[in-house]
């Protein structure tokens, strides 16, 4: 009754273990105080994932920078050096505006920039480089030059290339070696140039890397010069070949000229086209003698005007009111002697008588004048009657002329449309021959005053240090590629783990309860004898705690005879089964452990039982079942031991006698545990199943698979078996509160202590 009373009081105070592992056992991924963001990131568990793979990650952060801080220190120091040019496009205009280049200057564009760079990248310009500063003699540009190293001898590549190589290699010749040296060097070059324009300007930039800084600069700066060099060699070139052209086709223009101007003079003398550009001495002639026949035709109508007016005046006898009568010098002297015979006449009338000798005399000279006034005014009218007709006489020889010429003017238009045909040539030529002689005279004038396109605007000069490797950044880099790595493989590592550590995954994964942690013991003292020497330790705790579920399992009718199995040996389930025995006979409890693993028995090697009958004895007729009992002078337990083997354990182990046996058994002990066999091992575990009240299903923690274990429980659960949970054991508390579960494990790894000393 005693011992009823113990083992009751030990249920009642394990009673609230079911709490304590509820209360210390919350699920990081749910409640109030969750850290998983919406998506599914959970932080709590990425941050456990970095906490328990922190070896991973640091090891191989620390490999890898180790690695990189040593070969950053093997690198070759490499310098850079830069010298700048700028497309020019401002021009200096030394003979004027109106005087074009032969070759024209770069239009400011993005294409003609790049154009340029693409120049400065050819293989050209690296080649006079090469020429220029002699590279091929240089060993850091012709590395057969350059003594050998550890890994010149031992390159793969250089020894497949060797092992490759032909038997009966063809025989270079030294101009052939001599050029491959040289494109090799040129190969170089270009390799460690660098040419570049940042788009927004007309700057461009020349970078060469070379181990030796001098030889940098030098190389930078004979790329400019070189550059600028060809600019001006392209402009000369296009300069002296258009000189040449122009020169050659000089000498035949100047005789395609003087030809066109002599056929223009032969053909105007030969059809008498003499005169000026436009007018021929005929077209002249006509056009004077049309002038004068307009004078003539004009002074004739005035002379004939004038003719019939005075023959009229005559006939009306008023000659003396006529114009040329007034105008005759004879006439107006007569007038004025007949003005004075006619006032002496007058003055003598007075006196004389007309009969009077002295009037009759008188009027006779005043007749005479009379005479020789009207001979006068005939004289007059006679001579403008001859003026009248010598201008008509005139009128008609010029119109004969001009119709004379005109026939002759028709017979020379019709030659002049040849002749301006051969004018119009002789210009042309004559025109372009001036032409070509001023772009001859202009082109020879450029050949001394050409200009590149470009021009330095800085120097490169040797660097003082050095622009790879920066070792800092390197490492730091590498550093933190390592680390980054580092978290991966960790998380690779994760995902590839395929052992249960927590409650979560078991009760997830098995769909089945899980009972609890037995952490790993690690004093080197037996787990079984842990319970009883340290009842206070972590040990000893996860087993009551596994009794405490394993009773709350059926609160109504708590399980007697448990059955504790695995998946595979090695697990740890006699441990669990004789450590839960031993704690349950520890608190005063009647227990009894049976090993009825008829093939590996284990129950007697660590109890040291001694030589006697054991489980098989029980199927003999004269078996005596107070001799199968053993009990450990230590916690009082009962163990009935497996001695020597059998061929039929099924057959035994669900046999009437074995159902029996247990039937009787019930009443005199408060828990009866089965060391069961492995179930994927055997199938003895599963006729077992069916005689107990509840089976216990062992995992070790983070080593048995996962589809193993898993197999397992299915095929327990398809059999029948009332499998009441699964424990994980040889839990590694430390490594286990790494993980931050949360569960018991982790507070027997984090508080270990506040139970006692630890086993």
């Amino acid at each position: 009754m005693a011992d009823l009373v113990t083992f009751t009081s030990a249920r009642t105070s394990a009673e609230t273990a079911p709490e304590r592992e509820r209360a210390y056992a919350p699920s990081v991924t749910t409640g109030p105080l969750s850290w998983a963001v919406p998506g599914g990131f959970d932080l709590r568990e990425f941050l456990n994932v970095l906490r328990r793979r922190r070896a991973v990650i640091l090891g191989w952060t620390a490999l890898i920078t180790l690695v990189a801080i040593l070969s950053v220190f093997q690198l070759t120091p490499i310098f850079r050096a830069e010298a700048v040019v700028m497309l020019d496009t401002r021009k200096t205009q030394v003979l004027g505006q109106d005087v074009q280049a032969v070759l024209s200057g770069l239009p400011a564009d993005d294409a003609a920039v790049r154009s340029e760079v693409e120049v400065l990248n050819s293989r050209a310009l690296a080649s006079r480089v090469v020429d220029k500063l002699d590279l091929t003699t240089n060993p850091l540009i012709n590395h057969a030059l350059a003594p050998p190293t550890f890994w010149s001898h031992y390159n793969p590549i250089n020894m497949l290339r060797n092992y490759f190589a032909p038997a009966n290699p063809v025989v270079e010749s030294q101009a052939d070696k001599q050029q491959r040296v040289h494109d090799e060097a040129v190969d170089t070059l270009l390799d460690n140039v660098t040419i570049f324009n940042d788009g927004r300007s007309y700057i461009i930039k020349i970078r060469y890397e070379s181990p030796d800084p001098k030889l940098a600069a030098a190389i930078a700066n004979t790329y400019a010069e070189q550059y600028l060099l060809t600019q001006l060699e392209a402009k000369l070139d296009a300069t002296e070949r258009a000189t040449e052209w122009l020169n050659t086709h000089l000498t035949a223009l100047r005789d395609t000229a003087r030809d066109s101007d002599q056929a223009v003079q032969i053909y105007r003398a030969q059809h008498n086209l003499i005169g000026t550009k436009d007018l021929t001495v005929t077209t002249q002639q006509l056009s004077e003698l049309n002038s004068q026949l307009i004078i003539a035709q004009a002074d004739r109508t005035q002379k004939e005007a004038n003719l019939r007016q005075i023959e009229a005046l005559v006939r009306s006898g008023g000659e003396d009111s006529a114009g040329e009568v007034l105008a005759s010098p004879a006439i107006l002297q007569l007038k004025a002697q007949q003005a004075t015979l006619l006032q002496k006449q007058a003055e003598l009338s007075t006196r004389y008588r007309p009969e009077h000798p002295e009037m009759i005399n008188l009027q006779a000279q005043i007749n005479d004048v009379k005479r020789k006034i009207h001979q006068e005014i005939n004289n007059v009218v006679g001579s403008m009657a001859s003026d009248a007709a010598s201008a008509r006489a005139r009128v008609d020889a010029l119109t004969a002329s001009i119709h004379k010429l005109q026939q002759s003017a028709a017979v020379q238009d019709e030659a002049s449309v040849q002749l301006r045909e051969l004018q119009r040539e002789a210009d042309a030529n004559r025109l372009l021959y001036e032409n070509f002689l001023n772009r001859f005279k202009q082109t020879s004038a450029q050949e001394d005053i050409q200009q590149a396109d470009a021009r330095m605007v800085s120097r490169a000069t040797p660097p003082g240090s050095p622009s790879f490797p920066n070792r800092r950044s390197i490492v730091l880099m590498a550093f933190a590629v390592s680390l980054l790595t580092g978290v991966m493989i960790a998380f690779v590592i994760e995902h590839l783990d395929n052992g249960f550590r927590n409650a979560d995954q078991v009760e997830k994964l098995a769909g089945t309860r899980f009972l609890g942690h037995v952490p790993a013991i690690t004093a080197g003292k037996p787990p079984h004898h842990v319970v009883v020497d340290q009842p206070v330790s972590a040990y000893s705790e996860a087993i009551r705690s596994v009794r405490t579920a394993l009773n709350f399992s059926n609160v109504d009718n708590p399980p007697k005879i448990v059955l504790v199995t695995s998946s595979l040996p090695s697990e740890g389930k006699t441990t669990l089964a004789a450590s839960l025995a031993q704690s349950v006979a520890r608190s005063g409890a009647r227990a009894l452990l049976i090993d009825c693993d008829l093939r590996h028995p284990s129950v007697g090697k660590l109890f040291d039982a001694a030589k006697g009958p054991g489980l098989l004895n029980l199927f003999k007729e004269s078996a005596d079942l107070s001799q199968l009992i053993q009990i450990d002078p230590v916690s009082r337990l009962h163990y009935i031991p497996v001695q020597g083997g059998t061929s039929n354990p099924q057959d035994l182990l669900g046999s009437q006698h074995m159902k029996a046996f247990l039937r009787h058994l019930r009443d005199q002990y408060d828990l009866i545990v089965l060391d069961a066999p492995p179930v994927l091992a055997v199938t003895d575990c599963l006729v077992l199943s069916h005689l107990v009240d509840a089976a216990l299903f062992v995992i070790q923690w983070e080593q048995t698979p996962r589809q193993i274990a898993l197999g397992a429980v299915k095929l327990m659960q398809t059999q029948g078996a009332n499998l009441a949970g699964v424990v994980l054991t040889r839990v590694n508390v430390r490594k286990h509160a790494r993980y931050a579960f949360g569960d018991t494990g982790y507070y027997y790894g984090r508080y270990g202590t506040y139970y006692g000393k630890e086993a």
